[in-house]
């Protein structure tokens, strides 16, 4: 009996032990600023064109989830994804950490990103969630899955369909004005309150200026939507407000010889 006691006391005194060891262990730690320097890295690579960099970014056995595709395993894969981004003309990456939170050797982050082609013009936006691996004291990425926050691709006009051209005879003093007002004012106004509008919308620049000097850019509506809202204005005070509006489109008209743009209906022909 005495003998079974003292057992007994010996595995309580181990569970005792085992408690207080999960009992006092630390919960999840906050390694948001680690992650946000390694993409800090990473980015930095997408922008050298650095393949070789980038793939040092990736643990042996990680795989990857894009959006619309398979799922991509391993180096070579991952290596060849990363490839096929740059060829389609995507000149710049962006990561933005909101969270990063560490479970032993592995660290989940949530964030966002967003792709640039020339120009630093944004082609797409989205989430992601990606869960990191601490090999050797650096942190490497073990699985990446992200989807888009974009609107889904416009289908194009087709036989019938009403698209509308918008001339925008620009002064050449008001050339930087005119691309600061579309990049930095209205393109990100209707991301945010407009994406059906301007996911149909379309810019074209000028190669040449015209006879006079100016230079003509063409917003290309394709196709239009009679029940959707085209007006800048409206696009403008949706994100700014009404003020704030005023002073923008102020900005985009004092860009027009005249003052004033040119819009031409036109449709669509199955030819």
């Amino acid at each position: 009996m005495k003998n079974l006691t003292k057992t007994t006391q010996c595995i309580a005194g181990i569970l005792i032990l085992i408690l207080l060891h999960f009992g006092c262990s630390s919960g999840p730690t906050d390694v948001t600023s680690q992650i946000k320097d390694a993409n800090t890295e990473l980015m930095n690579a997408f922008v050298k064109g650095d393949t070789a960099a980038l793939n040092a970014f990736y643990t042996p056995d990680a795989k990857i989830f894009p959006a619309n595709n398979q799922i991509l395993d391993g180096p070579a894969a991952i290596s060849k994804f990363w490839t096929l981004t740059m060829q389609m003309g995507i000149k710049k990456v962006l990561f933005e950490t909101s969270s990063a939170q560490k479970f032993g050797n592995l660290a989940v982050e949530e964030g966002n990103y967003s792709l640039f082609v020339q120009g630093d013009q944004m082609v797409d936006q989205g989430k992601y969630i990606a869960t990191w691996k601490q090999e050797g004291g650096k942190w490497k990425i073990y699985r990446d899955i992200w989807n888009h926050s974009s609107p889904a691709a416009v289908k194009r006009a087709s036989g019938n369909d009403t698209v509308l051209l918008v001339f925008n005879n620009v002064k050449p003093d008001k050339v930087t004005q005119f691309e600061d007002f579309n990049k930095n004012y209205l393109s990100p106004a209707g991301i945010e309150t407009n994406p059906q509008v301007k996911a149909s919308v379309r810019m074209q620049k000028p190669l040449n200026n015209n006879a006079d000097g100016t230079f003509t850019y063409v917003y290309f509506m394709d196709p239009y939507k009679g029940s959707l809202n085209y007006a800048i204005e409206y696009t403008l005070a949706a994100k700014y407000g009404k003020e704030k509006a005023a002073e923008y489109m102020k900005m985009y008209l004092d860009c027009l010889k005249g003052g004033t743009s040119q819009a031409l209906f036109l449709v669509e022909s199955d030819w």
